[in-house]
């Protein structure tokens, strides 16, 4: 019982199950954006949300997968990651159904607003969680570098409240339009800045290691 409780393979293997379930159900739902491909261009905003959470859901597996390699003996808290994994998840699968556009309701304000501090906030508690079960320098960077961009998705969530005010809270109409697409590529840019930075940490671990 101890070792299963020092070495969570079911968790990990549970959390792997349901990212795929996930992405999975994320084609469904996404579908009426890419498919036919011609349509993309008319639904713009739509598939650069939904380009966002793919981006942030593919990377994160990738990233969940090497950690998990290189930080095998991780303590106590693997119950606590997989929940926040979940949390994780939970918020990829907000925004895709915020991306599409067979949803009544305009979601995509939320992702701005809610969903992308959510997220990097939920990035740097998994940090935090595994730097305490495995004290390691580049995990130390990583927290650090996940609470920065914490930071940064909080500017842009507040800019976007100020904007929304500053612009009647209009949701529909060609100035709610391209708000909203520059700040869907504002976050995207954050998020892909975010990633790169990480992987190049990685690697000069590995090749430090």
């Amino acid at each position: 019982m101890e070792k299963t409780l020092k070495c969570p393979e079911f968790l990990r293997l549970g959390i792997t199950i349901i990212y795929a379930i996930v992405i999975a159900l994320s084609i469904d739902a996404s579908k009426s954006v890419f498919i036919p491909l011609y349509s993309i261009p008319a639904n713009l905003l739509n598939a650069t949300v939904l380009f966002y959470g793919y981006f942030i859901i593919l990377t994160a597996w990738i990233e969940y997968y090497f950690l998990g390699r290189k930080f095998q003996d991780e303590g106590k808290s693997g119950l606590g990651r997989f929940v926040l994994d979940l949390g994780v998840l939970f918020l990829f699968y907000y925004i895709i159904i915020a991306g599409s556009n067979e949803n009544q309701e305009y979601l995509i304000p939320d992702v701005y607003l809610f969903v992308i501090p959510l997220i990097f906030f939920l990035f740097t508690l998994k940090d935090m969680v595994r730097l305490r079960d495995y004290p390691n320098e580049t995990l130390l960077k990583y927290r650090n570098m996940s609470r920065n961009f914490l930071f940064i998705s909080i500017i842009i969530s507040l800019s976007y409240l100020t904007e929304i005010y500053a612009t009647g809270f209009q949701s529909f109409g060609s100035l709610a339009f391209y708000r909203d697409l520059i700040f869907a590529y504002l976050t995207l840019a954050l998020i892909v800045v975010y990633r790169i930075m990480r992987w190049r940490q990685f690697n000069v671990a590995v090749a430090d290691s």
